[in-house]
Order: structure tokens, then sequence, then C-alpha cells
């Protein structure tokens, strides 16, 4: 017995070891998804977010500048600034997408917080490198462009966007005599800061014309692409009213029928269907009936009531739909929430460029949003995608 002494504290001493250890490990873990971990992993997101705000708006200056310098599309611009500018791009539609994952994600804090450093390095590099893209472009422009030459092409882009443009009054005045204020405020208001900028384009033109050694041809150009925004969102105002006016009864119609089978049904599945369906759905048959009483004159405020009826239809129904009934529902659902998603896409293009970070990140998801639906084959999935979309778009419902 005395050569088996030893065993028992040996034992002790392995079990010990054994509860320190897991205390350690439970301790890591721990601080890994501690509310200080949190905290660090958001600040890290927020400063990757402010690392790529600052990469968007470099690489928007690059492609004025080049815009600027007569680069775009011509054939003697050196093909290292071509691919140079073209991986900027790239380099900024991969940070929207990595920024968004990383706010979205809910996994390991510690995880989530190395991510966003490494990202926000990389962001820094990058744009780094779209400055010293931008320092060769303006070398290059002064060897290989003449002042005289800037101005005569940033003029004839003046006079080409007038050509192509038009009077957007015309339009105007078809939304002016069919169509409530509310339904053409974003054509007026786009119409009013196309003429600005074309205003603001011919000062700086003028000045680059008394003074070339300055900034007025970049300035001309930054008023040209503005002038460019906004007379194709006056167009698309147009065209998404007149479009409206074409469906809005159809539509509303269309939803009635829709409401009152998914009335009937949620009464036959109440327990497959939302405790509140009831409601849900009489109150979605009261808008129907409110956006039916001037659908002629606010058609575009129509087609979004269908849509977000639609929507709470959906949500009231819950399991109480057939596959089939689901796949019905959005094939009947994704014309109208696909318009309101473009439509909602195409005012918040036309805005002042330089909104917060966030609202950028909202819109670049609102796009690869809207481009997941029109490539999805399943009605279902597009649908979801179009929603996701329409949502993502700041201020859109």
């Amino acid at each position: 017995m005395s050569d088996l002494g030893w065993v028992a504290p040996a034992a002790v001493a392995v079990l010990v070891a054994a509860v320190v250890a897991a205390a350690i490990v439970v301790a890591m873990r721990f601080s890994r998804r501690s509310p200080r971990a949190r905290a660090a992993a958001s600040q890290g997101v927020s400063e990757a977010a402010d690392a790529l705000l600052r990469l968007d708006d470099a690489v928007r200056e690059l492609d004025l500048a080049a815009r600027a310098a007569d680069a775009v599309d011509a054939a003697d611009e050196p093909t290292e600034l071509r691919r140079a500018r073209a991986a900027a791009l790239r380099a900024r539609d991969r940070g929207f997408a990595e920024i968004s994952r990383l706010r979205a994600d809910t996994g390991l804090a510690a995880r989530r917080r190395d991510e966003a450093r490494r990202l926000r390095t990389q962001l820094d590099a990058q744009t780094e490198r779209v400055t010293h893209t931008r320092t060769q472009l303006d070398e290059w422009a002064l060897t290989h462009r003449t002042t005289h030459e800037l101005l005569a092409a940033a003029r004839r882009r003046r006079a080409h966007l007038l050509e192509m443009a038009g009077d957007p009054e015309p339009l105007l005045a078809v939304l002016r005599d069919r169509f409530a204020p509310e339904d053409r405020d974003d054509a007026e208001t786009a119409a009013r800061a196309a003429s600005d900028s074309l205003h603001d384009a011919d000062v700086a033109l003028e000045r680059a014309a008394a003074a070339p050694e300055g900034d007025h041809l970049f300035d001309a150009t930054a008023a040209l692409a503005r002038a460019e925004r906004q007379v194709r969102a006056v167009e698309d105002a147009h065209r998404v009213a007149l479009q409206a006016a074409e469906n809005a009864a159809a539509e509303i119609t269309a939803a009635r029928a829709e409401i009152e089978a998914a009335t009937e049904l949620a009464s036959r599945r109440p327990s497959e269907a939302a405790p509140d369906a009831a409601s849900l759905l009489a109150a979605a048959a009261q808008e129907l009936e409110t956006a039916a009483v001037d659908a002629d004159r606010r058609p575009r405020r129509a087609i979004a009531i269908v849509a977000r009826v639609r929507e709470r239809r959906d949500d009231a129904l819950s399991d109480a739909m057939t596959p089939r009934q689901r796949l019905e529902a959005a094939r009947a659902a994704l014309p109208g929430t696909l318009a309101c998603a473009r439509a909602a896409l195409a005012v918040a293009d036309a805005r002042e460029t330089g909104p917060a970070i966030a609202d950028r990140i909202r819109l670049e998801d609102a796009r690869r949003e809207l481009a997941d639906a029109r490539a999805a084959t399943d009605a279902e999935r597009a649908l979801a995608h179009a929603r996701a979309a329409w949502h993502a778009v700041p201020d859109a419902t």
C-alpha cells in the first residue's frame, strides 16, 4: 500500500490542473463574448466604415478627375491608369460588401473585431493607392493634355448632356396635369437641381477659361455629373408615374381579392396564422380603400400601399399558406415591389453625394439586393430580395 501513496496527491494535482484549465478556457470564452468585447467589435466596425467612407470619396474624386482630364475611354490613356481605376472601383465595392457583412454578423465578438481591423487596414491601404493613382493621372494630363483641349472637352460634354436630355418641362407638364404634388415632387426637385447644377457648371467653365491653372475644370466636371444624375431622375420619375398610373387600378382590385381570400384563410386556420391576423388584414383592407379613392391622382402612392399590404398579408398568414399559395402570392407581389424598390433607389441616387457612410452602405445593400432580385429564378426568393432592397433605401418606406 505504501507504494501507492503518491497516487492520491497526483490525482488531486491533475484534478486541480484540469479545473484551472477549464476556468481559463471559460474565462477566455467569456472575455471574447463579453460586453467589452462586443463594444470593441462595434468600434472596430465603425472605424472600418470610416475608412470605407474615405475610400469611397477618393474613388469618386478619381472618377471625376479622369473625366476632367478627358481620360475616360481615351485611346491614349495608359493601361496602368485604366487598370488602377478599375481596381479602385472593385476594391470599393468589396469594401461595401464586407462592411455590410460585419454589421450583420452576430458571431464571436473577438473575431468580428479582428476582421474589422484587418479590413480597415486594407481600406486605408487602398485609399493610399487611389491617391497615388490620382497623382499619376494629374501628371499624365499635364503632359498629354492642354488646358485649351480640356476646356473644349468639358464644353462638349455639356453640349452632349443638353442634347441627350432635352427640355424637361414637357415631362413636368404631363406630371402636373395628371398627378398630385406628392407623385411629382421628385421630378420637380430633380429638375430644379439639374438647372442649378448646369448653372454651376457654366460658372466653373467661365472661371476655367479665365484662370486655367485652378481647379475650375474639376468643379465643372462635378457639376455636370450632378446635372446628368438629376436629368436622369426627372426621366425616371416621369416613367415611374406613368407606369404606376397604368397599373394602379388593376393592382388595387387584385389586392382586394387577395386580402379577402387571406381573411377567409386566416379564419379557417387560426392556429397557423399570426395571433393578430384578423386585425392586420382588416387594416390592410382599409388601406386599400384609402388608396383607391385617389389612385388616379396618386398612382405611385397606390402602388406602394399595395406592395406594403401584400407584405403584411404574408406576415399575417405566416404558415397558413400552402407552398402553392405562397408561390402565387409572390408572383403577384413581385412586379409592384420591384417597381417600388427601383423608384426608391432612383430617388436616392438623385440626392446630393456625400451622405453619411451608414446611408451609403444601405444604398449599396439596396443595389445588391435589387440585382439579386432580378437574377433570381424563384419568385419567392426574388420577392424577398426586392423587399430587402426597398427597405434598405433610406426613407423609402
